[in-house]
């Protein structure tokens, strides 16, 4: 018997075996009402009801719903609710200029455009076929619970979301991410951070960036509860780690500079770092690789364990993580930072290789489908079978990736 993969998995997991636990705590400095805190059960509620708004408003399955937001609950319902109901969701940057929001709404094809209410004025010339400011009055058009959505017949191979890229040479490219991709990146990605129904996860990571690494679809199968942050900021991170018991995150490495600026005037024992008794953060990092200095720091000055991995949009992201191994342990913290400084060996199902030119290319099964409507970009980008990540790097004797150039 063969079930196809798909993102509708996770939600229904979280309702079926979690569904009276909060999933959802939203960002309560925004815009648009918060939705208060929403149990799996709700939020798989809400997934369905906005299966049976999109249809009402004319999104039919395989249509493209564009959403530009900063990271709200809403979002994360669109992320679940559209693709597990047959349509595709496009997550776009809500730090675009105006100009390359529209070209992104064009491009994918998109018949619904959402808008987070504080994008609404800078935004006002993008148009869209439709064009809704997220609120309580759109949430009426969106989530109908009085209706039930044409079933959809589930497709591993189906396009899940559209993830554009940062387009800094050239326009970007919107990369297809199937059900299968999303699935095996969420289920890798979670086995290797060791991620399970005791953690609590907060929302650094800007959801539209890979559908947030992915993370959104990991945590909710094991029912963890998700802390929505709408805006980064040091001191705020701590605050939240705080309240709510945080035992992991993602971002970049600004993001770890600012946490580590804003410890330092933090009153009593860092949150997360264990010292309460409560669990210790695991903050998983990508990017450029921080100085050695930084990630011993992290170890030191905040007690948590730093995780790096290297990936890209096109690979859902996870290609490569790096995480300390108990043969690091009798390490000192700055040893052990300069094995944690490489960009990692390569996660489950992934096959990395060199070639001639200094390029690492991958192959598995989280590798883009391919680029919306860019036949000539896809072939180039998959030619012989190998993704071109377009970055130059090397393979070192214990199989750890080190990236050092952008080709």
């Amino acid at each position: 018997m063969q079930v196809p993969l798909t993102v509708q998995d996770h939600l229904e997991r979280a309702d079926l075996v979690y569904g009276d636990r909060v999933g959802i705590v939203d960002e309560t400095d925004q815009p648009a009402p918060p939705l208060t805190d929403l149990t799996y059960h709700a939020v798989a509620t809400r997934s369905a009801a906005l299966a049976a708004g999109l249809e009402s408003l004319g999104v039919a399955q395989g249509d493209r719903v564009a959403i530009i937001s900063q990271n709200s609950a809403r979002l994360l319902t669109l992320l679940y609710g559209a693709p597990a109901s047959g349509r595709v969701a496009v997550p776009i940057n809500f730090r675009l200029h105006p100009d390359e929001v529209q070209y992104i709404v064009e491009h994918s094809g998109a018949t619904l455009l959402l808008v987070d209410p504080e994008l609404e004025e800078s935004l006002s010339a993008v148009t869209a076929p439709q064009k809704l400011i997220i609120g309580s009055e759109t949430d009426e058009l969106l989530y109908r619970y009085d209706l039930q959505a044409t079933p959809w017949h589930p497709d591993e191979d189906a396009t899940a979301t559209i993830n554009y890229t940062s387009g800094t040479t050239a326009r970007p490219k919107g990369v297809e991410m199937t059900h299968r991709n999303l699935w095996v990146n969420a289920a890798t990605f979670g086995w290797q951070a060791g991620v399970s129904d005791r953690d609590v996860y907060l929302h650094t990571l800007p959801m539209f960036h890979c559908n947030g690494w992915g993370f959104p679809y990991t945590v909710a199968a094991m029912g963890v509860p998700q802390i929505v942050l709408r805006k980064v900021e040091g001191p705020e991170i701590l605050r939240r780690i705080d309240a709510h018991g945080v035992t992991l995150m993602c971002g970049a490495p600004a993001v770890v500079a600012m946490i580590l600026e804003a410890a330092a005037d933090w009153d009593g024992p860092i949150p997360g770092s264990g010292a309460d008794g409560r669990q210790q953060v695991r903050i998983v990092v990508a990017g450029a690789p921080p100085p050695t200095r930084i990630i011993e720091r992290v170890e030191t000055e905040l007690g948590w364990e730093f995780i790096q991995i290297y990936g890209l949009t096109e690979t859902a992201p996870l290609l490569t993580m790096n995480r300390s191994r108990s043969e690091w342990d009798d390490l000192s913290p700055a040893d052990r930072a300069k094995k944690l400084v490489r960009a990692g060996a390569p996660a489950l199902g992934v096959r990395l290789r060199v070639d001639e030119d200094g390029e690492l290319l991958a192959q598995g099964n989280v590798v883009l489908k391919s680029y919306w409507n860019q036949p000539e970009e896809t072939a180039a980008a998959l030619e012989d079978g190998w993704f071109h990540t377009g970055d130059g790097g090397i393979i070192d004797d214990e199989s750890f990736v080190r990236i050092h150039d952008r080709k």
